[in-house]
C-alpha cells in the first residue's frame, strides 16, 4: 500500500502505515485532528528535517529539546497495529530502544511525511489517471423526486 515503510528490528520485519485507520485512532485517542498531534509531538521540527534528519544535524539537535516521544511512540503503535495486532505500547517501546531514538525518528518522520501523499481522495489505480467527480445531475421537472408529479 503507497505509504507503508518495511523495516527489520532484530531480525523482525514490521510493517509502519499511517493510513486512515491509524490517523483516525490517533484523533480518537487525543480528541484533536491527526496533524494537531503530529504539530505537538515535533513542534520545532520541519517536515523537510524529519525526513531526512542526517541531511540537518544542527535542526535536529535543537528540535529534540521539544520531541514528545510518548506521542511518537503512540503514532508508530496505532502505524503497527494493523501488520502487528498483538504488538503493545512496551512491545513498541522495544523497538525504539533496539533500534535507536535517531533511526526511529527517521523512520516516524518518514512514515508522517508520506501521511501527505497515501493517495486519498483518489480511486485511480498506479499509471492511471483518476476519475473526475461527476457533477449531480439536474433535478427535473415533474420528478417524483421533487414530490412534483406533474408532467410537463
Amino acid at each position: 500500500m503507497k505509504g507503508e515503510l518495511t523495516f527489520d528490528v532484530e531480525g523482525e520485519r514490521y510493517v509502519l502505515f499511517l493510513g486512515n485507520a491509524a490517523q483516525c485512532a490517533i484523533e480518537e485517542q487525543y480528541d484533536v485532528g491527526f496533524f494537531a498531534v503530529v504539530t505537538d509531538a515535533m513542534p520545532n521540527v520541519a517536515p523537510h528535517v524529519a525526513v531526512n534528519p542526517e541531511l540537518y544535524p544542527e535542526e535536529v539537535l535543537a528540535a529534540s529539546r521539544s520531541l514528545r516521544m510518548s506521542v511518537l511512540r503512540d503514532l508508530a503503535w496505532h502505524g503497527l497495529r494493523r501488520q502487528h495486532p498483538d504488538l503493545t505500547l512496551d512491545g513498541v517501546s522495544d523497538l525504539i530502544d533496539a533500534m535507536g531514538q535517531a533511526a526511529f525518528g527517521e523512520l516516524i518522520g518518514k512514515a508522517i511525511f508520506a501521511t501527505r501523499d497515501t493517495g486519498a481522495g483518489t480511486d485511480a489505480k498506479p499509471g492511471k489517471p483518476a476519475t473526475r467527480a461527476r457533477p449531480p445531475l439536474p433535478a427535473s421537472r415533474g420528478s417524483a423526486c421533487n414530490g412534483d408529479h406533474r408532467r410537463t
